[in-house]
């Protein structure tokens, strides 16, 4: 599919499932800093679906699945950074928590 004809494709679709698919990945993940990224992975999902002509008979279900997919892949992510981040003993009066390279909290 020629990329003008994907676009305007792309652009109907999104019109017309962006506010289902918006609550359906709100209710699922509760961060709204991440809901807009999920919700970005999944659109380009389906725009790259598109330009491969792909077949797809019910966007919506399409759109809900990616974006199920996406969410899963999320909250492994996050389970990840916070099972490998432990309390480290830095002396024995305090304790380090190493939740991210970045983020080092002292209790």
């Amino acid at each position: 599919m020629s990329t003008q004809k994907a676009l305007r494709k792309f652009e109907k679709i999104y019109n017309n499932t962006y506010n289902n698919v918006r609550k359906y990945i709100i209710c699922k993940c509760y961060n709204l800093n991440d809901v807009d990224d999920i919700i970005q992975e999944t659109y380009m999902e389906l725009y790259k679906k598109l330009k491969e002509k792909k077949e797809i008979s019910n966007y919506q279900s399409y759109l809900i699945t990616i974006a199920k997919n996406k969410i899963i892949n999320y909250f492994d992510a996050k389970q990840k950074i916070s099972t490998v981040s432990i309390f480290q003993e830095s002396d024995e009066k305090n304790f380090t928590i190493d939740l991210d390279s970045r983020y080092r909290y002292r209790i």
